[in-house]
């Protein structure tokens, strides 16, 4: 074998090396950077299908979609039922849910995104309903209404508290109106939302305020940790320039 041969032949060895590495090295790249597929339960205004066009919509839909836009994200968006839309993300990888509170039963089954805003939330009463609540405490002889799977209803409940737990949350305006509850927890931009659709809005008043509670989007526990903590950086960052402000206006809530 010629001196030049030895060489030519050492050189594509050296380059099927070369490329078999850069295989291995972005066998791992290749595999995050499949679409994500973000799920949404019905929770205007959070997040909403609009009836008249079908689009998905609502600030904190919003807020997800600049994240994604910044992170050099195409998801897909779909919308679906609370239970449904928590089994979608617990068995499908790369699959993400928003806005939910950060509970212990769901901290090491997903990993998290936020927060994304906080929400406030009260106990509705009836305006003709005279008695006074000093304190939330106060309330826990009464009938107070909540949804099936709902993070603060299921809290109240062990905490002893009387919780109705309805289907939907949409069923608890009539509930209360028709004195079936005493009050309803909820939060209060989606509580009025509800109440101004079924036209019971000047029907209802706030109760007590009980907390603010933080709204995350939670997705799947293997998910490519080095995209969760680039979502997390953009949503400080659109925190911080003055974006979120402007998704706010835009939606009429600033």
């Amino acid at each position: 074998m010629t001196c030049c041969s030895h060489h030519r032949k050492k050189k594509v060895l050296n380059r099927r090396v070369i490329n078999l590495s850069l295989g291995i090295y972005l066998l791992p790249a290749l595999a995050s950077a499949e679409s994500i597929k973000l799920v949404i339960q019905e929770y205007p205004p959070f997040s909403y299908t609009d009836p008249k066009t079908t689009e998905i919509r609502g600030f904190l839909v919003d807020k997800v979609m600049e994240i994604m836009k910044r992170a050099g994200e195409t998801p897909n968006i779909t919308s679906t039922s609370l239970a449904r839309g928590l089994n979608a993300t617990m068995t499908e990888e790369n699959t993400c849910l928003f806005g939910f509170r950060r509970t212990p039963e769901r901290e090491n089954a997903y990993r998290w995104v936020g927060p994304l805003t906080t929400d406030a939330w009260i106990l509705y009463g009836r305006k003709d309903d005279t008695r006074l609540l000093k304190h939330v405490e106060d309330a826990k002889p009464y009938a107070i209404g909540s949804y099936r799977n709902a993070a603060t209803g299921i809290q109240l409940t062990e905490l002893g508290y009387h919780i109705v737990f309805a289907g939907e949350d949409e069923e608890n305006p009539r509930l209360l109106i028709n004195k079936r509850l005493d009050y309803w927890i909820v939060s209060q931009l989606h509580g009025m939302y509800i109440a101004e659709q079924q036209g019971f809005a000047k029907e209802i008043t706030p109760a007590i305020k009980y907390k603010n509670i933080e709204l995350n989007m939670l997705c799947n526990v293997h998910m490519n940790k080095q995209r969760i903590d680039l979502f997390n950086k953009i949503n400080k960052n659109i925190d911080n320039d003055g974006t979120m402000d402007k998704i706010l206006r835009k939606n009429g809530l600033k």
